[in-house]
């Protein structure tokens, strides 16, 4: 009896390990932007992803949300499905009088190749307001 729980323990552990590793395995980029603010005159805000990678990155999501709520509604998105290597997406929303940030999901582990910028902009498209995505 004792020869058969010492065999068990020795097969259930390294079973409990392996799941346990290829539960972590799975990786997803995600990146956010500081907030911006271009005070009463903010028309709208944009998101700018650029893949500067030499292989294709898949959105998983893509988010920008005020600082009175989760999420706010894209009135234009291109950052859908996949992006290619040397190319750029963006994603806007309205906005009121309030400061903004993105969120950028990705399928892929970041290694540096995703960039990108939020912007607040005026309605004729002047910027008022930038920050980084990292």
């Amino acid at each position: 009896m004792l020869s058969s729980k010492t065999s068990m323990r020795k097969l259930i552990l390294p079973g409990i390990l392996f799941a346990c590793g290829m539960a972590g395995t799975v990786q997803a980029a995600n990146l956010g932007s500081d907030p911006v603010y271009g005070g009463p005159s903010q028309d709208h805000v944009a998101c700018q992803v650029a893949n500067v990678g030499n292989t294709s990155i898949t959105f998983v999501r893509t988010v920008i949300f005020a600082q009175n709520s989760t999420s706010v509604p894209l009135t234009f998105n291109n950052c859908t499905g996949s992006l290619a290597p040397n190319r750029i997406c963006t994603f806007q929303a309205a906005a009121s009088n309030q400061a903004y940030a993105c969120k950028v999901i990705t399928n892929e582990v970041e290694n540096g190749s995703i960039r990108g910028a939020m912007d607040a902009l005026t309605s004729s498209n002047d910027t008022l307001s930038e920050a980084q995505i990292h």
